[in-house]
């Protein structure tokens, strides 16, 4: 048996990461849009930080950590396991000798803003996945379990990685290994099943959602940003907003039909991430899809950099970038500002689950809105 805890300044940065050492803890954030989820399965992370060395399995990892929004990547040879995900997040888990790329859901709930215990174990014959001592995933079906490519790849030791989402802050506490000369006994809840239930995820209230059960579960600083952000919202002139609700609750948008512009909520239970864009038009025959009304992107923030340079560049570096568009993707949308060029999933600023975003949000809107107030 060999433990390892590892030092936390030993992890290398690798794409672009931003870290550094806080206390003692080792603290990190990704610039740019991660691979997970995307358009074309696949993709590998390529923004995260890396552990030294290499390990066998039989092993066990305790990982103590916080994030403040969605999400935290946990990477282990070929495979990852994600944790506080956003319910639309469904390729969570995957193989770490044979990655099958498709979408796989476990229950990877951890609170933000709070310190939780992460337990991944790899059996030779099962796996097992441990949030604060709650076991969340169980299989004995793993393809590493059964796979050729096991032996010569635990030979030569797994890599392991630890990623976030774009701009969500993750502070770790501490990193432990054990590799285990013989298995390192899963234990199992008394009421388990073979297997873990299917995790569906999803913001479904009882009944048909309303703004309220939408927000129902956030916390209420958020809940309190984001009714006054709703008033505001539905009161603004000359530009006029719509709200609508999904019809299970995943989403509240806000449009404004007249400019082809909206701002959408994407609440999960507890967690939330929320976008603004000038949409894509999808109406009549599809060969005239992927224009919009009037893209005013580019001209709302060169009038907000008039007046504050660093906040414009701050809402540009809020484009969430296209990974592994397809060929001829119609919402691949190219932006310039201060020179730098930069192309867009659908066009889309994504925003964290922090009460200073829907300040920006109201203040990015607001220098749109402006605009017509001169006209």
């Amino acid at each position: 048996m060999k433990k390892h805890t590892i030092d936390l300044s030993s992890l290398s940065p690798r794409g672009q990461t931003l870290s550094e050492m806080r206390g003692g803890n080792l603290w990190m954030t990704v610039a740019s849009a991660s691979a997970f989820n995307r358009c074309k399965p696949g993709l590998k992370c390529v923004h995260y930080m890396e552990l030294p060395g290499r390990y066998r399995l039989p092993l066990r990892m305790d990982i103590t950590a916080k994030i403040d929004s969605p999400s935290l990547h946990v990477l282990v040879g070929s495979g990852h396991a994600d944790f506080g995900c956003h319910w639309s997040e469904n390729r969570r888990l995957d193989d770490i000798c044979e990655p099958h790329l498709k979408p796989l859901m476990f229950n990877g709930t951890i609170p933000m803003n709070e310190y939780s215990d992460i337990t991944l174990i790899y059996d030779l014959k099962e796996m097992q996945l441990l949030v604060n001592g709650e076991e969340r995933f169980y299989s004995k079906r793993e393809k590493y379990i059964k796979s050729p490519l096991f032996a010569p790849m635990n030979g030569e030791g797994f890599p392991i990685r630890i990623s976030c989402e774009k701009r969500t802050e993750l502070d770790i506490k501490s990193i432990h290994i054990t590799e285990y000369d013989d298995s390192p006994g899963i234990a199992r809840p008394p009421a388990a099943g073979a297997e873990t239930p299917y995790f569906k995820g999803g913001n479904a209230a009882n009944g048909k959602p309303t703004f309220e059960s939408c927000i129902a579960n956030l916390p209420q600083e958020l809940k309190e940003k984001i009714t006054a952000l709703d008033e505001w919202l539905r009161a603004l002139k000359p530009v006029k907003f719509k709200r609508q609700i999904e019809k299970n609750g995943n989403k509240i948008t806000y449009v404004a039909s007249d400019y082809g512009f909206s701002y959408a909520i994407h609440p999960s239970y507890d967690v939330l991430y929320h976008t603004l864009q000038w949409y894509i038009l999808t109406q009549g025959k599809p060969e005239t899809w992927g224009r919009r009304k009037a893209d005013r992107m580019e001209e709302t923030l060169n009038r907000l950099a008039e007046t504050d340079p660093a906040f414009a560049r701050r809402m540009f570096d809020n484009l969430y970038e296209c990974v592994g568009g397809v060929s001829g993707c119609l919402v691949m949308t190219p932006y310039t500002f201060g020179g730098v060029k930069k192309v867009a999933c659908h066009g889309k600023m994504r925003f964290k689950m922090a009460a200073s975003e829907f300040d920006d949000v109201q203040r990015f809107i607001e220098a749109f809105n402006t605009q017509f107030r001169r006209l």
